[in-house]
């Protein structure tokens, strides 16, 4: 298998390059992926800022803004990602919050499709305001859902190996109920640390055709160190 140090390595190379995005509405096309990138989070791969999570509209054509625009201002039930931002935000405020109670995972903040309660609209207020003041992105042009799914799962599988790529001590997600958010360095549970998913070379190469194609000059791919 493919070491996933020296993929992650020449999947930040690729993604380096974009264009780095602060809203929804600047995102140029509508079908794709995207990569979040967190204010003080970097690594040796990613000095300027590592990816934090990497995102789909996996089941339909069409919507990668209204799926940004569902991360930005819309909902956790709604939102995976915001789901998991308001949990860790209210477990550093206060461990015992009667919205994350009986246990994590299960408050009605942080279980899927239970309604919010009052005390919890201040938290969806937070965590747009923490995703507009604290996050940016980049993003991949790609039609075909079947490739766009496949490379999610592959990409988000790799960074997650990569023992280069790992959380600052003060990282928002260690205070995750996931802990897959917890181990892999990413807001994303879905295909973590599994290695029967980790990108191949044919993955990798369609990636290196498909980023180019997004920005006006060629992408220098570098392998790094293994």
């Amino acid at each position: 298998m493919n070491n996933p140090e020296t993929l992650c390595g020449q999947i930040n190379k690729i993604l380096d390059a974009l264009p780095t995005l602060n809203r929804p509405s600047e995102t140029p096309f509508n079908n794709g992926l995207y990569f979040f990138y967190e204010r003080g989070e970097v690594s040796r791969h990613a000095p300027n800022g590592r990816i934090v999570r990497v995102g789909n509209h996996p089941r339909s054509q069409g919507s990668l803004k209204r799926r940004l625009r569902m991360h930005y201002s819309g909902s956790k039930n709604g939102s995976v990602f915001r789901k998991f931002l308001g949990g860790a935000i209210l477990r550093r405020m206060d461990p015992n919050s009667t919205c994350l109670q009986p246990r994590p995972g299960q408050g009605h903040w942080e279980k899927q499709d239970i309604h919010a309660c009052e005390d919890c609209k201040p938290i969806e207020r937070q965590v747009s305001q923490l995703l507009k003041s604290s996050f940016w992105f980049r993003c991949i042009e790609i039609e075909k859902r079947d490739l766009r799914n496949t490379l999610e799962k592959k990409l988000i599988a790799t960074i997650s190996l990569c023992p280069t790529c790992k959380p600052s001590d003060n990282w928002l997600g260690k205070s995750a109920y996931s802990d897959k958010v917890r181990n892999s360095g990413l807001w994303n549970s879905d295909y973590v640390l599994d290695q029967q998913e980790a990108l191949g070379s044919f993955e990798l190469k369609k990636l290196e055709e498909i980023a180019p194609q997004n920005i006006s000059e060629p992408v220098q791919i570098i392998e790094a160190t293994p």
